[in-house]
C-alpha cells in the first residue's frame, strides 16, 4: 500500500512538471525587485522617454514586459518622430517573435512569443506610415521572407525613393530591361491596379517612372502619380510628389513652394520626415568628398 502511494505521488509530481513546462510565464528577472519597481515606476510617468527606456530595459533582459511599455511608448503625447522608434520596435518583435536578445546566453532565456504576423505587420506598417526609414527596410525584407513579392517590392522602392538610391532593377527579380518589348508581370499588375484608383498602386509606379526600374524614366509622370495618389490622402503620394518638386528632375521643374504644400499635407498626418527641418535638407542638392 505504502508502494503504491509513493507510486501515485511520483506520477502527480510528473505530472505538475509537465503542466509547468507548457506554460510560457516569463523568466524571473534578475534585476533586484527593488529596481524593478523603480523601472516600472519611471516606465509609467506618462512620458515617452519613461516608457521607451523601461522598454529597452526589459528587453535587454528578456523580460517580456517590455511590450507593454514599447506600447505605451508609442502612445505617448505628445506625439514626436520618437514614437515611430517604438512601433518600428513592436513591429520587429511581434514579426520576429524574438525579444532582441533572445541568442544572449548570459542573461535570462528568451520568452516564448505566440507568433503575430497582422500585429507585427500593423506595428511596422504604423512606423512606416509615420516616416521611419527603419521600417521600410523591415517591410521589405518581412514580405520577402513571405513571397510576396509585390508589397516587397513596394517598400524597397520607397525606400529607395528617399534614400536617392540609383536607377536599378535589382528589386525585380528576373526584370525585364526598360528597353525590352515586354514588361515585367509585376509591373504590368501594378500598372493595372494604378489605373483602376489604388493609391499605393499610383505611389509604386510613380517610384517605377521615376528611378526607371522596370520601365523607361519619366519623373514628370511618376509627378502626376504621387500627386494623384496625394490627393487620396496617401501620405507618401504627398511626400514623394514634395520630393520631386523639391529636388527637381528631368522634365520636372523645382518648385520649393508646391513641395512645402505637400510635405504640409503628409506632416499633418503626423509623417515626420515631411516636418520642415528634416524636408529642407532632403531636397539639398547630393554632395561626395572624396579623400586622398
Amino acid at each position: 500500500m505504502q508502494h503504491r502511494t509513493g507510486r501515485y505521488a511520483a506520477l502527480a509530481a510528473l505530472l505538475c512538471l509537465g503542466l509547468a513546462a507548457c506554460q510560457t510565464l516569463p523568466p524571473p528577472s534578475t534585476l533586484p525587485q527593488s529596481q524593478q519597481q523603480a523601472l516600472e515606476q519611471r516606465g509609467s510617468d506618462g512620458s515617452f522617454e519613461g516608457a521607451f527606456d523601461t522598454a529597452q530595459t526589459f528587453e535587454r533582459f528578456n523580460d517580456p514586459r517590455a511590450i507593454a511599455y514599447y506600447e505605451r511608448a508609442a502612445a505617448a503625447t505628445p506625439w514626436t518622430f520618437h514614437n515611430t522608434r517604438a512601433e518600428q520596435a513592436l513591429g520587429r518583435i511581434w514579426i520576429s517573435c524574438t525579444l532582441r536578445h533572445a541568442d544572449s546566453p548570459h542573461i535570462n532565456p528568451a520568452p516564448v512569443l505566440r507568433t503575430s504576423w497582422r500585429r507585427g505587420e500593423r506595428w511596422s506598417l504604423a512606423a512606416a506610415n509615420h516616416g521611419n526609414p527603419y521600417a521600410f527596410h523591415d517591410l521589405a525584407e518581412a514580405y520577402r521572407e513571405r513571397g510576396d513579392a509585390r508589397r516587397a517590392l513596394r517598400w524597397e522602392l520607397r525606400g529607395m525613393v528617399y534614400q536617392r538610391y540609383a536607377s536599378s532593377s535589382s528589386g525585380l527579380p528576373g526584370a525585364i530591361a526598360a528597353t525590352g518589348d515586354a514588361v515585367h508581370p509585376l509591373v504590368a499588375r501594378i500598372q493595372r491596379r494604378a489605373a483602376a484608383g489604388d493609391a499605393d498602386a499610383q505611389v509604386d509606379l510613380g517610384a517605377l517612372l521615376e528611378k526607371g526600374v522596370g520601365l523607361p524614366r519619366d519623373p514628370a509622370r511618376a509627378l502626376q502619380l504621387y500627386q494623384r495618389a496625394g490627393e487620396q490622402g496617401n501620405v507618401f503620394g504627398q511626400y514623394f510628389a514634395g520630393l520631386l518638386l523639391g529636388r527637381s528632375a528631368p522634365g520636372v521643374d523645382k518648385d520649393t513652394g508646391a513641395a512645402a504644400h505637400w510635405f504640409a499635407r503628409a506632416e499633418a498626418q503626423h509623417f515626420y520626415m515631411a516636418a520642415p527641418s528634416y524636408w529642407k535638407k532632403a531636397v539639398e542638392p547630393p554632395f561626395f568628398i572624396f579623400s586622398e
